[in-house]
């Protein structure tokens, strides 16, 4: 039994949910979703919850085309990466390469890359992970996202030739007349076809700042755009599945297993194969994350409630179990050494 499932991180596609509240007024609170589990911009969430939410958008919007409507939302301008590298770049083409290369620390799973034919540059998106309906709004996403990327540099006015979308066709005539070029439906991957030319294009509007010559992030934060499963890395995926589980309560074995679609027994069954048992897993898992939030700045009593305990001593009792002290003397030592000389 295997435990595919790809992620998504929460900052990329927060765009929607800013969307779908502007154009329907509809909240988080209204398709079901924490508030804080988009607040983490660098949250994993499990690919198969997102496509839920895209049909749960579409019954409250009653607009099977709601991405249509909001597509000006959908850029790559909302994660927090520093300094904007996606849209900073001096041109198309180098941009082109950032976005096929680094959004891969942003959605696993998926495949952003390049074919060329002739004069033809088609920017092509695969996602096996995106199911039934929700493939027709993934595609729409991603290739809204991609053709926002491209007019960032040359324009409204620049002429896609063509466009080949996944899943059944949502608003043909809108849609065509968005993209400004025919749309193809039911194709087995998203593209965009334009011409080559247009990699080196830029608008008389777009203005190029310098960018430094090196760049230094937190090693914290480094870790976060590197730390995405792949969809087979089994041990990775249940570890990131169980800690999207907590924004909804303290993790438990149904509760996850009803996550990857699988009965307690058969998730059971996979963990003890694995070695691990799901209350040890769970607690490590809910530990590392109180020591992540330690080293952002939260006090005991935030850290507590972020991880659906009751209280602060039930917290206390579980992280005490694995690291042998509590959650006060590893926060005292943490500050000591911080403040230790270099």
């Amino acid at each position: 039994m295997l435990l595919n499932t790809a992620f998504i991180r929460s900052c990329y596609i927060a765009p929607i949910f800013t969307g779908i509240y502007a154009k329907y007024g509809i909240s988080l609170d209204d398709i079901g979703i924490p508030k804080q589990l988009m607040q983490e911009p660098m949250m994993l969430i499990p690919f198969t919850e997102v496509s839920q939410w895209f049909e749960q958008i579409e019954r409250l919007s009653g607009d099977a085309d709601f991405m249509v409507k909001i597509q000006q939302h959908l850029t790559l301008s909302a994660p927090e990466i520093p300094g904007n590298w996606f849209l900073s770049a001096p041109d198309l083409a180098i941009s082109f390469r950032r976005i096929n290369h680094g959004v891969n620390c942003f959605q696993s799973g998926a495949s952003y890359y390049a074919q060329q034919s002739g004069k033809i540059l088609k920017w092509c998106y695969s996602n096996d992970f995106a199911k039934g309906k929700a493939r027709s709004h993934d595609s729409l996403r991603v290739a809204f996202t991609l053709f926002n990327a491209i007019k960032h540099y040359v324009g409204d006015g620049n002429n896609l030739l063509k466009v080949r979308l996944s899943g059944p066709p949502i608003q043909q005539q809108e849609t065509e007349q968005l993209f400004n070029c025919p749309v193809v439906w039911n194709a087995p991957q998203t593209e965009l076809w334009l011409s080559i030319d247009d990699l080196l294009m830029s608008t008389d509007d777009y203005t190029y700042a310098p960018e430094p010559l090196t760049a230094s992030i937190p090693l914290s934060q480094l870790e976060n755009f590197l730390n995405i499963p792949q969809p087979t890395d089994t041990p990775k995926v249940l570890y990131e599945m169980v800690n999207y589980s907590r924004y909804y309560g303290l993790p438990n074995v149904d509760k996850v297993a009803a996550l990857f679609g699988i009965s307690r027994q058969q998730l059971q069954r996979r963990l003890q194969k694995l070695g691990f048992t799901f209350t040890y897993l769970s607690g490590y898992i809910q530990c590392n994350q109180a020591i992540k939030y330690m080293l952002e700045g939260m006090d005991i009593d935030e850290i507590a409630l972020r991880l659906g305990y009751s209280n602060s001593h039930s917290f206390s009792r579980s992280f005490t179990r694995f690291r042998r002290q509590t959650p006060t003397q590893y926060l005292a030592k943490l500050n000591l050494q911080s403040k230790k000389p270099l």
